[in-house]
C-alpha cells in the first residue's frame, strides 16, 4: 500500500499502540498535526493523552505503529532523536536545576555552548535566545527564585532553542495563575503564527476553545474525533470527554439511605499548595452519618489539598475542619476523632510493602488490647486479628506472613480498605479507591465502601472517575480551580452538566 504524505503535516502518528502489561493505554491511534497550528488534545484522566505524547516525544516506545515528522519516518524511544527531528515536550513537572541560573539551565546539554564559557557569555546567550523567541526571562535569576509561570517560560525557551518545531505542552496551565495562563496562551498563538506546531494537552474546555485551531478528543486510549474550533462548544466537547452514553442524564445508582448527624464539617476552607499558589478558595460542605459525598474534578483543581486538610496533613490559610465537632489541626487529632483513610497511593502511603500482611493489618490497633499488652505486641493475637480481616475481605491468600509487595494491586487495596472500614471509625476519606484495579477487585472495594456507609460511617469520596462517584455517592460536589462550582443530589445529577463544570463551564 502506498502512503501519500501531506507535507503540511508537521507530525503524523499512525496506528500507535502502547501497552503496560494488560492495560492498553493507547489503542491503534492515528492522528496528524499541521504546521503552524495550536492543536488541543482533550480527554479525562487516564484517556491516554500524555502516554501518546510521550511516545511522540521519544520518552516511551510504542508496541505498534509509526511516527513521521515532515514526511520522514522517525525511530522510537529516544528523546534526543525526537528533539533532533524537531519534536520537543515540556512536561507538567519541570525539569530544571533549581540551584542554577536561567542562563545555566538553558546551557545544560546545548551543543553550541563551550565548556569554558563564562557566566557573562551564558547570560548574553540566554538574552539573545529570549529575544529570538520573544519569551521574557531573566537570564541571571536562579531558578528557585522564579514563579511557576517563569519556570515554564524557561522550559519552553530551552526546548525551542534546541530546534523544536513541534512543541508539546502537557497540562501547561495547571501550575499557573490566571494572568500567567492568559500570557502563555497569547505567546502560543504568536509562536504558531511563526510556524511552530503547538500540541496543547488540557482538561480546561474554555481555555482550549480560546487558544486552539483544532481539537482532538481521546477516551479510553482511542481517538473519538478531531474537529475545528469553530465547530466546537463546551457542551459538545464535554459530552465527548465524559459521556459514556448518549443519554442526557445518568441518575445515581446507589442504595437509598437515611443520613444521620453531621460528622465532617468543612467551613470556609482556603489553602495554598506547596508552591504557595492558592489551591482552595472558601470551600464549605458537610458529610453526614450514613452518607457518601463524592468530590469530582479534573486532577489539579484542589483535590490533593482538600484531602490533606481533612486528614490533618496540611494546615489551612483560612477556615476549619471538624470531625464530631473536634477541630482537626494535625494527623493525630484526625485519627483520635475517628478518621479512616484510604489514600490513592495504596502501597506507598496506606501500606508498608516490605512488611507482612499481619503487620499491616494491625497498624490501626497495635497499641490496643488484645493485640498489645503492657506495650508488647502479642503475635498470636495479632495474627488472629489479621486472619479474620483476610477472611472478611477475601484475599487471594490466607497466609498472613505473606509480604504486602507480593500481593496484587486489588488484594492490597482490599486489605487496606478492610483495615480502615471498621465500625469504630466515624468517617473515611477514600481517594481514587479503585484506580488501577480490575473489574472484580474494583467492585469488591466499592461494595465495602457502600456497606460501611450503610453501617453508619460517613464517607468522603475524592475521585477522578466520574462514573465511580455517580455510582456510589449520595451527593456530588464539583471542584474546579479550588472552588465548589456545583452540587448535585442523587435525584438531580446530570452527567453532561457535571462534565461541563469539571471542564470549566459556568454553573
Amino acid at each position: 500500500m502506498t502512503i501519500v504524505n501531506n507535507h503540511s503535516d508537521a507530525l503524523t502518528l499512525r496506528g500507535i499502540e502502547k501497552r503496560f502489561g494488560e492495560l492498553v493505554a493507547v489503542k491503534r491511534l492515528s492522528l496528524s498535526f499541521r504546521r503552524g497550528e495550536v492543536h488541543a488534545l482533550l480527554g479525562e484522566n487516564g484517556a491516554g493523552k500524555s502516554t501518546l505524547m510521550n511516545v511522540a516525544a521519544g520518552f516511551l516506545t510504542p508496541d505498534e505503529g509509526e511516527i513521521e515528522v515532515g514526511g520522514q519516518r522517525l525511530g522510537f524511544g529516544s528523546p534526543r532523536a525526537s528533539l533532533a527531528a524537531g519534536i520537543g515536550m515540556v512536561h507538567q513537572h519541570f525539569r530544571l536545576v533549581e540551584k542554577f541560573t536561567v542562563a545555566e539551565n538553558l546551557a545544560v546539554g546545548a551543543d553550541d555552548v563551550s565548556s569554558i564559557s563564562t557566566p557573562r557569555q551564558l547570560i548574553e546567550r540566554a538574552r539573545l535566545l529570549a529575544e529570538k523567541f520573544d519569551i521574557s526571562v531573566d537570564p541571571a535569576s536562579p531558578v528557585w527564585a522564579l514563579s511557576e509561570g517563569e519556570k515554564q517560560r524557561v522550559e519552553i525557551l530551552r526546548t525551542m532553542s534546541r530546534g523544536a518545531r513541534v512543541l508539546i505542552l502537557d497540562e501547561p496551565t495547571a501550575v499557573l495563575t490566571p494572568d500567567e495562563a492568559t500570557r502563555l496562551c497569547t505567546n502560543l498563538r504568536a509562536m504558531a503564527a511563526e510556524g511552530t506546531t503547538i500540541i496543547f494537552i488540557s482538561h480546561k474546555l474554555n481555555e482550549v476553545l480560546s487558544v486552539a485551531d483544532r481539537i482532538s478528543v481521546m477516551r479510553h486510549g482511542s481517538l473519538l474525533e478531531t474537529r475545528e474550533r469553530s465547530d466546537s462548544t463546551v457542551a459538545t466537547l464535554s459530552k465527548m470527554m465524559f459521556a459514556e452514553h448518549e443519554t442526557g442524564t445518568n441518575q445515581l445508582g446507589h442504595r437509598q439511605r437515611d443520613s444521620g448527624e453531621e460528622i465532617l464539617i468543612v467551613s470556609h476552607l482556603s489553602a495554598d499548595d506547596d508552591r504557595g499558589v492558592p489551591a482552595l478558595d472558601d470551600v464549605s460542605f458537610v458529610v453526614r452519618q450514613r452518607e457518601i459525598v463524592g468530590v469530582v474534578g479534573v486532577a489539579g483543581n484542589g483535590q490533593k489539598e482538600l484531602e490533606q486538610l481533612v486528614t490533618g496533613d496540611r494546615r489551612p490559610q483560612e477556615g476549619s475542619v471538624t470531625i464530631d465537632a473536634r477541630p482537626i489541626d494535625g494527623i493525630r487529632s484526625a485519627i483520635k476523632a475517628g478518621l479512616a483513610y484510604i489514600p490513592e497511593d495504596r502501597k506507598g502511603t496506606g501500606l508498608v510493602p516490605s512488611q507482612s500482611i499481619w503487620r499491616n493489618a494491625i497498624l490501626r490497633n497495635y497499641l490496643e488490647q488484645p493485640v498489645n499488652r503492657h506495650g508488647i505486641i502479642r503475635g498470636r493475637h495479632a495474627r488472629s486479628f489479621a486472619s479474620e480481616l483476610v477472611a472478611r475481605v477475601e484475599l487471594s491468600t490466607s497466609d498472613t506472613a505473606t509480604l504486602v509487595h507480593q500481593l496484587s494491586g486489588g488484594n492490597a487495596q482490599k486489605l487496606l480498605a478492610g483495615r480502615e472500614l471498621e465500625q469504630r471509625r466515624r468517617i473515611v476519606v477514600a481517594v481514587n479507591p479503585t484506580q488501577g484495579l480490575d473489574i472484580k477487585a474494583a467492585e469488591a472495594v466499592r461494595t465495602s465502601l457502600s456497606d460501611a456507609c450503610d453501617n453508619g460511617l460517613a464517607i468522603l469520596l475524592i475521585s477522578a472517575d466520574l462514573d465511580e462517584a455517580l455510582g456510589l455517592a449520595d451527593r456530588i460536589l464539583v471542584l474546579y480551580e479550588g472552588r465548589v462550582v456545583g452540587e448535585f443530589t442523587a435525584h438531580d445529577a446530570d452527567r453532561d452538566h457535571i462534565g461541563m463544570l469539571m471542564g470549566g463551564a459556568r454553573q
